[in-house]
């Protein structure tokens, strides 16, 4: 039996091939081959050359002018020209009229013209505010850019209306919160009536009854109709006897004393509900004023 003697050296030679092959394979896969190839890429790459003085000054110059530009237009637009120039005044009034549109009119009208940039909002509120000091409430001035005002008024509420008898004449005047004549020769509807005899009558925009006093009268009415559930339909003040007469829906009169507790007397009278029934019976009048140690005591006078 003969057997063919391998070639040595062609051995090793394939081997050493194969080996090369599966090297540049693995150094493939870990990237190596496209990192040479990236680097060489951009080493190739020509460097740019940096922009000259000139081109820098220019640049510079065009951005100098561009905002000084920008500068003079708004500084024309703000001091020169009319954008912000007030052109409109609206007015928003919530109240039953006590100052009317013709009475603000002077004051609106210096608003217009003037720039809304620099209008001093706080300073002309106060000012509206002391001018009708007896009639407003609140004021409020607001800025609707770009040339727009809204001037907002809320007036003092009018609480009662006040009829004065003075021999045989009745002046009939309209108190706001604060007791001051709002209206005269008139009356509101759903307001209370109050009445007082004198010798004198009131003028017409001053302060009538004294905004404290005229708090507990108001108070005096709501509460009663509160606890009771019957109607007031007129009080008479009595200035000199510092009492308070009201005149319920059943046509009888319950007298209250306005130097003490109002509340405390009309709880007197809701106690003694068990002995002394104001829907049914006939009265004339219900005396409320006792105090002392007969003040839970209610003395009143049925009708004949």
């Amino acid at each position: 039996m003969f057997f063919r003697k391998k070639n040595a050296e062609g051995g090793f030679a394939s081997k050493n091939l194969r080996r090369r092959f599966h090297h540049l394979l693995l150094k493939k896969r870990r990237g190596d081959l496209p990192k040479t190839i990236l680097a060489k890429t951009r080493s190739s790459r020509p460097l740019r050359s940096p922009p000259s003085p000139t081109l820098i000054l220019i640049r510079r110059l065009f951005g100098f002018f561009a905002i000084g530009a920008i500068l003079i237009g708004l500084f024309y637009v703000i001091f020169f020209s009319s954008f912000f120039t007030i052109t409109k005044v609206a007015l928003e009034k919530n109240g039953s009229g006590a100052v009317s549109s013709t009475q603000l009119a002077p004051f609106l009208e210096k608003i217009k013209g003037k720039n809304l940039l620099f209008l001093q909002s706080n300073k002309l509120t106060k000012e509206l505010e002391q001018t009708f000091r007896n009639e407003v409430l609140i004021a409020n001035i607001k800025k609707s850019y770009p040339n727009r005002v809204i001037v907002k008024v809320e007036e003092y509420p009018a609480v009662l209306n006040f009829r004065v008898f003075v021999n045989d004449a009745v002046q009939k005047l309209v108190l706001n919160q604060i007791g001051y004549a709002i209206f005269e020769n008139a009356e509101l509807e759903g307001l209370p009536i109050l009445m007082l005899r004198t010798d004198k009558a009131f003028q017409q925009k001053t302060v009538v009854i004294p905004p404290a006093k005229l708090t507990v009268i108001i108070n005096a009415f709501s509460k009663f109709q509160e606890l009771f559930g019957l109607k007031i339909v007129e009080g008479e003040w009595k200035k000199t006897e510092r009492e308070l007469h009201l005149k319920t829906e059943k046509n009888f009169f319950v007298w209250l004393d306005l130097t003490g507790d109002i509340e405390q007397q009309l709880g007197k009278l809701k106690r003694a509900l068990k002995k002394l029934d104001i829907y049914r019976d006939s009265l004339e009048y219900i005396d409320l004023r006792i105090a002392g140690a007969d003040y839970e005591k209610v003395i009143f006078k049925k009708k004949r």
